[in-house]
Order: structure tokens, then sequence, then C-alpha cells
């Protein structure tokens, strides 16, 4: 089937490659099918298309990136809304709000989408009661590798010029 987007002009999606969120995600109840578009150059994100308004894509991304120990708890109520038995082989994935700043990009960690692939549904969750954000940074991590290093380095260079 053929669809047109704003941002990819027109795209091919197979039947099979459509993704159903029944209540939309947060803020776009009428925008239930989506598929993923891949970019290689675009890697590790993926734009998640709707097929119901050409102009809507959201950028997502495995949470872990940002947050390696990322997790939040779902109930057996949660997995019904995606038809899912148990949390194996389930997508999670963060939205992406794109900067032209890169280390001012953010994700939205309090509100992950899951997708179970087997039956093609996805759902936004909202976690209450959660330390995580709508906006955390992206790089916050790299930030803090890169300021550790730093450290590192200024710590390993002060005492070689005392023993110079």
């Amino acid at each position: 089937m053929k669809f047109d987007t704003t941002r990819f002009g027109q795209i091919d999606v197979k039947p099979e490659d459509i993704l159903i969120f029944p209540d939309g995600p947060l803020g776009f109840p009428d925008c239930t099918r989506f598929t993923f578009i891949d970019e290689e150059r675009a890697a590790p994100f993926r734009m998640l298309q709707s097929l119901d308004n050409p102009a809507l894509a959201f950028v997502v991304v495995d949470p872990l990136i940002a947050k390696p120990d990322f997790q939040f708890d779902v109930t057996v109520e949660d997995l019904k809304l995606i038809k899912a038995e148990t949390t194996d082989n389930l997508l999670v994935y963060a939205i992406v709000t794109m900067n032209r700043n890169i280390h001012e990009v953010t994700i939205n960690l309090q509100g992950p989408l899951v997708i179970n692939p087997k039956q093609k549904l996805g759902h936004q969750f909202v976690l209450i009661d959660t330390e995580y954000t709508t906006r955390e940074k992206l790089l916050q991590n790299v930030d803090e590798t890169l300021e550790t290093e730093s450290d590192q380095t200024e710590k390993q260079v002060i005492p070689q010029k005392q023993a110079v």
C-alpha cells in the first residue's frame, strides 16, 4: 500500500509492517496506524510514521541508549492492552525531541512506547510516581562519561606536573 508522508514522500508499506496503537499516542487519538521507517545513517534512531496523518512522524530510540538501567513495571492489565502475556519480546522506545544542539536533545522516559511485534500492537504508557521525566537528556551519560574521563585525565596530569 502506498502512503504519502510530509518528510519521506510516498512510501510503500506492507500490511505486515503496520503497527496499531488503538488509543493513539498521547495527544494524537485519531492516529492509530504507524510504521517504522529506518535509515541507515540515522541509526540508532528510527522514525515512527503515522499512516493516518502524513505530517506526523516521531523520532524514537531505545531508551537504554540514554539510560542503561531504564526499567518500569507493567501489570497484567497493561499487557492486555497490547495482547501480551509476558514482557518477553516486547519492544520499548522513547520519543525523541530533536534540537540543533545535540546536547539539548531529550527523550521522553515517562511515556515509553511499548510494542508487541507479534500482534503488531503498541501503546504509550504513562509512568506515574517515577523519577523519569518527559525531557531526559539523551547524551546525559555521554556527558557524565566525558566529565569523568576529563577528571581522570586531570588527576593523571597533575601528578606528572608535580613530579617534573
